[in-house]
């Protein structure tokens, strides 16, 4: 309603009303006196008309008709200053036409018995002002529904209002937007007689585009009158007020309230209406919710050392997107990432009845049943869980190598090598390789095994072993020296193409992401056979009475290992004496026995010569005896050499 609308409505004294039924303004009583104009002024159709807010407008009654049963409507003729009375054609509730009451001229006097006075109840009214009142809202955005609309006011001894709300329909489409317009009007006579029937109308329209609900039309009663009937009934109906309640009124209809009463004395009857109605809005929200599904797939079984790859695909199965999805997979010890054992990451936006797909890469480290479990987070969704089951398998290696520790030189001792896969999954291709140490000789394998002179070590290319299964390999050697070593073997799994860089070191095949290896290793000591030759000589035989026979002791280790504490003892025949001695170690004369000290080590091909020289004193044959034992010989080796002295 514009701002002149509503002025106008205050000057006239009308009740104004909001699209909610708020009482929006209402001129205060006026103390000032109440002026008076002809009953057509305000309206050219003897009709007191408010639009839309319902405000209440005075029901203008002339003063008693000139005939009872023939009321007359007055009119001024600004010709002559003179005014005229015309018979009504109908005296029901049928309007006069405008042009029978014309305004009253400017600065023409009129006599007070011409005019209807009007109550006190506003500001005074010119006669420059509109000849009807009509009263629009500027359209304006609906209040939500949410915010509740406050309840009419309600005058005391009066039956209140129903909720304005309650009259909203709760099917049907609504726009989203209204700008409803509705009016009220008076249609009456312009007089009537005491004691006569005075029947009016209140006439209803729907001015607006829109259908309104609720509409409810409320009278104050006329004072000094008797409510006769009124079609349709009234639902409130004291002595102060009546109401009707219309119900919808669809864009372009009206409602008629047709009511009788009675007057009980002459003077002014005077009529105040109002009218409120709900005007409702309606606004739709589509509410979804994403559903996230979840299927994870990955290899059943893999091997340990492996990549293992976690497919990921997302659906969104729901009414609307996923938002700030948020993706959460958990690890269980036997797989590793470098993240950790919990991963989170961000997701994009997945829309309703779309998919997406990512990999998980996670590194197989522990045999056994593993778990990938995937969590996805998004806006509006509770969590959706998936689990995925990964076998891990693990081949292993074992090596295990017996033989002898201690040998002779030149014997041939054979060692064997104990292969074994406790795991799970069979091995792949195996390399091994038994590197000897000095003083050995290669002489045979089983299994295909070959000698590598240039790293003196034999060589195996083997078939990977079955879980479970076990494989014996043997290699013969031959100790060609007396010495001291190992016997290194290493075994590798998944390196069939290594090679070996130096004598102790083996290069993996390149490119494998897991070698399996494992060592065994045997110490070995090669002892040599001493084998000593000792020869006993006299340098001349016969020797003369008197004269020194000298004898030569030589000692010589023909064996394969160390002769160690040789000791020579000679012992001499009656008829002689010792004379000078000579040798590695010195002798030790004692009567007819001459001990050299122990000669502490006598090595392989080494050689020991002993001198003793005998004198003969007396002639025949002599017997020279030499005693040889060491720590290898255990019983004494003797050897004995005959000189015969004689007498010219």
């Amino acid at each position: 309603m514009n701002k002149r609308l509503y002025t106008l409505a205050a000057l006239a004294g009308l009740s104004v009303l909001s699209p909610t039924g708020l009482l929006l303004a209402q001129s205060p009583p006026s103390t000032a006196p109440a002026p008076k104009f002809f009953a057509g002024t305000i309206t050219p159709h003897n009709s007191t008309q408010a639009v839309y807010n319902g405000g209440p407008a005075p029901v203008r009654a002339s003063a008693p008709p000139t005939a009872p049963d023939r009321p007359v409507v007055k009119s001024y003729d600004p010709a002559n200053g003179t005014e005229k009375a015309k018979p009504m054609v109908d005296p029901a509730l049928k309007p006069v036409q405008s042009t029978d009451i014309p305004l009253p001229k400017p600065g023409i006097p009129t006599t007070p018995g011409d005019l209807i006075p009007l109550p006190p109840i506003g500001s005074e009214l010119k006669p420059t002002a509109a000849p009807s009142i009509t009263a629009e809202r500027a359209p304006t955005a609906p209040a939500p529904l949410s915010v509740p609309m406050p309840a009419m006011p309600v005058a005391p001894g009066t039956t209140p209002l129903p909720s304005l709300m309650a009259n909203i329909p709760s099917t049907g489409n609504l726009s989203a937007k209204q700008s409803p317009t509705v009016s009220v009007e008076y249609e009456m006579p312009e007089s009537v007689g005491v004691g006569q029937t005075l029947i009016y109308s209140l006439v209803v329209k729907n001015l607006g585009s829109s259908t309104v609900s609720g509409v409810r039309v409320e009278q104050e009663s006329p004072a000094g009158t008797q409510f006769i009937s009124s079609e349709p009934a009234a639902e409130t109906n004291t002595d102060a007020r009546m109401g009707w309640a219309i119900g919808s009124l669809d864009a372009g209809a009206e409602k008629r309230i047709k009511v009788s009463v009675k007057p009980s004395d002459e003077g002014e009857i005077r009529g105040r209406a109002s009218v409120s109605f709900v005007s409702a809005v309606e606004a739709k929200v589509k509410v979804t919710r994403p559903k996230i599904g979840i299927a994870l797939t990955a290899i059943e079984s893999a091997r340990v050392g492996d990549k293992v790859t976690v497919t990921i695909k997302l659906t969104n199965t729901g009414s609307g997107p996923a938002n700030s999805m948020t993706l959460q997979a958990r690890l269980t010890d036997g797989l590793s990432h470098s993240s950790g054992a919990v991963i989170e990451a961000p997701l994009s936006n997945l829309a309703a009845g779309a998919s997406i797909t990512r990999n998980l890469e996670v590194t197989a480290a522990k045999s056994g049943q593993q778990q990938v479990t995937l969590a996805v987070f998004a806006d509006s969704n509770p969590a959706e869980t998936s689990k995925v089951n990964i076998n891990l398998v693990e081949p292993q290696l074992t090596a295990k190598q017996t033989g002898p520790t201690k040998c002779y030189v030149k014997a041939e001792p054979t060692y064997t090598i104990e292969l074994g896969n406790p795991g799970t999954t069979t091995n792949d291709p195996i390399s091994m390789w038994t590197m000897l140490p000095e003083g050995f000789e290669f002489v045979s394998a089983t299994e295909g095994g070959t000698y590598s002179p240039t790293h003196k070590a034999v060589v195996w290319k083997l078939s990977g072993l079955n879980a479970g299964a076990n494989k014996s390999i043997s290699v013969k050697l031959r100790s060609v020296a007396p010495s001291e070593g190992t016997i290194r073997t290493l075994v590798q799994s998944g390196a069939a193409d290594a090679t070996m860089t130096t004598k102790d070191t083996v290069t993996p095949a390149s490119g494998k992401t897991r070698t399996l290896e494992a060592k065994c290793e045997t110490a070995i000591k090669a002892e040599g056979v001493p084998a000593l030759r000792f020869e006993v000589i006299d340098v001349e035989d016969p020797v003369e009475v008197g004269k020194e026979a000298l004898y030569e002791i030589k000692v010589t280790n023909q064996g394969t290992g160390p002769c160690t504490s040789v000791v020579i003892m000679a012992e001499l025949a009656e008829g002689t004496v010792a004379g000078a001695t000579s040798g590695p170690t010195n002798a030790k004369p004692s009567g007819n026995t001459i001990v050299f000290e122990t000669l502490a080590t006598l090595p392989v091909k080494g050689e020991a010569l002993y001198k003793v020289r005998v004198k003969g004193t007396t002639s025949g044959d002599c017997r020279f005896r030499v005693k040889l034992t060491s720590d290898q010989i255990k019983s004494p080796i003797v050897k004995e050499e005959n000189t015969r002295f004689y007498k010219d």
